[in-house]
């Protein structure tokens, strides 16, 4: 299979193309230019229209799929017009660069923040625990309603073209990197100032599996969206404490909730993709974590 990986030259990016480019030909598409040279590079910004669909229009380069990372991965280092608008109209441009090559597969990295609770300024709580994708959306900040709004358009693509698009609900992504990890190991010890994206995560190699099951998987249903999270919290803390701890209004707990178990669920994942987490905090923290 032939396809573009848009941010393929950031933090996340780098490491799900190196996986891919070992099964499939893949190209990049980034403002940065990559760690490796023996791919196709297209220097651009999601937000150049003419560039984006030249380089996925190329005919001497037909793609089968693409992969879309590229964009501001939180709100809290640019003002909010630049992120909602680098991420919600950059995959617009990208739907229609697609849409009109005729491009068959489109896998959107989206967020838990699609929620709401991560970057809210006022209290909110989950409705039950573990959320799942019946989970109402209720996103205060610009990278939450942008993720939401790429969702939307997923969908309306697809409904428009027959485009099959997969979004996953991504949490903080955590890279087996020695410039992240003091970071993740700060995360731990102060686990109380970051409630409000649930202590939910992912391994980037977990994070890879979901890619690779969205991009082969064969689906009767032309759009799907849905969380991809490590099976444990990151906190190392019983859930059910922290859920009463940090949010004593959510009393609808399932029985499945038990131990550090996510508090997030990934059970479509899993049915949909065969998506199974298999890294654990201590794979990346060590044995102490």
């Amino acid at each position: 299979m032939k396809m573009l990986v848009t941010g393929g030259s950031g933090l996340v990016g780098r490491f799900v193309v190196d996986e891919l480019a070992k099964r499939h030909e893949v190209e990049i598409l980034d403002l940065v230019p990559p760690h490796r040279s023996d791919l196709r590079f297209h220097q651009c910004d999601i937000l150049n229209s003419d560039l984006l669909t030249a380089a996925i229009l190329n005919p001497t380069h037909p793609l089968d799929a693409v992969v879309h990372m590229a964009g501001i991965p939180h709100p809290l280092n640019h003002p909010p017009e630049l992120v909602f608008r680098t991420n919600a109209v950059g995959t617009f441009h990208m739907l229609e660069a697609c849409s009109r090559a005729g491009i068959r597969k489109f896998i959107f990295m989206s967020s838990e923040s699609t929620l709401g609770f991560a970057f809210s300024t006022t209290r909110q709580w989950p409705d039950y625990a573990p959320v799942d994708e019946r989970h109402p959306t209720r996103p205060q900040d610009a990278y939450g309603q942008s993720k939401l709004t790429g969702e939307l358009l997923c969908a309306g693509y697809s409904a428009k073209t027959g485009m099959q698009t997969i979004c996953l609900r991504a949490p903080w992504i955590w890279c087996p990197m020695e410039s992240e990890t003091a970071m993740y190991r700060e995360l731990v010890k102060e686990h109380e100032r970051w409630h409000k994206n649930l202590w939910a995560w992912i391994h980037v190699s977990d994070v890879i599996t979901a890619v690779l099951g969205a991009l082969e998987v064969s689906l009767p249903a032309a759009h799907e969206t849905m969380f991809i999270c490590a099976a444990e919290n990151w906190a190392g803390r019983e859930s059910r404490e922290l859920l009463a701890r940090f949010y004593p209004e959510t009393t609808k707990i399932s029985n499945s909730l038990t131990g550090a178990a996510s508090l997030i669920s990934s059970q479509k994942a899993q049915t949909v993709l065969g998506f199974t987490p298999k890294h654990r905090v201590s794979d990346i923290l060590g044995s102490g974590f």
